[in-house]
């Protein structure tokens, strides 16, 4: 029989639940809600300053929320969202928010799996987690760290394949706060030159266009690594 989740378990995701919720119904009293993009972002942006300089925490707890609900549920607009938490933070809170956020949001899925169907699943397609749990006997983290750099896998999927895993939650948590960091950074920055750019001139920084290299070059260069290291393997 399955093992139950504890009470604990339970009450952390009702409690996460409740506050992504309470998060969304907050942002849609206090904004003209729509779903966002950057040019709701660029039309708004006085009215997102002004609402974090007069409520800076419910601010960062409902983006908070938001970016975990959707990341969660593997919804789109988390991408506008770390737009939104530079432009209305800066780039270090909103760095460190985006990225946190994304890991809760990752781990929900991770904890849905495992408590809820992983003996179901693993005594019915077991054969085909084989892969996974070689690559996890073999790299241990490390292999998770490649798969967030390089998504040879999409992100939705990852976080239940390694809930169906015998990896450790605090390993999953903190090798996807370590893997998403980059990428989250580079979106956050771009979100600090949201509010001056006017033109599409503004947008040539310096500052911005590393941020956007890191964006391009750092999955193909995970990916590069990742396709190098199974090569050398095979030929040990």
């Amino acid at each position: 029989m399955p093992k139950p989740p504890s009470p604990r378990q339970i009450t952390t995701l009702l409690v996460l639940a409740a506050a992504s919720l309470g998060a969304a119904a907050w942002a849609s009293q206090h904004l003209a809600w729509r779903w966002p993009d950057v040019a709701w972002l660029q039309a708004h942006q006085a009215q997102l300053l002004s609402l974090t300089a007069a409520h800076p925490w419910a601010t960062s707890a409902a983006i908070f929320g938001l970016f975990t609900l959707l990341a969660a549920l593997a919804l789109p607009g988390c991408s506008v969202l770390a737009l939104a938490a530079g432009l209305c933070l800066g780039w270090l809170p909103g760095t460190l928010l985006v990225v946190l956020a994304s890991s809760v949001g990752a781990t929900l899925p991770f904890l849905a799996a495992r408590h809820l169907a992983r003996d179901w699943v693993r005594r019915r397609w077991g054969h085909r987690l084989a892969g996974i749990d070689a690559g996890l006997a073999r790299d241990g983290v490390f292999y998770l760290f490649m798969l967030r750099l390089a998504p040879v896998i999409p992100y939705p999927v990852i976080n239940p394949l390694m809930g169906l895993s015998a990896m450790p939650v605090w390993h999953f948590f903190g090798v996807s706060l370590l893997g998403m960091l980059a990428g989250s950074a580079a979106y956050v920055y771009a979100g600090t030159v949201l509010g001056s750019a006017q033109r599409w001139q503004d947008w040539m920084s310096p500052g911005l266009g590393a941020a956007v290299g890191v964006l391009l070059v750092l999955p193909l260069a995970a990916r590069w690594a990742w396709h190098s290291g199974l090569a050398r393997r095979q030929q040990r």
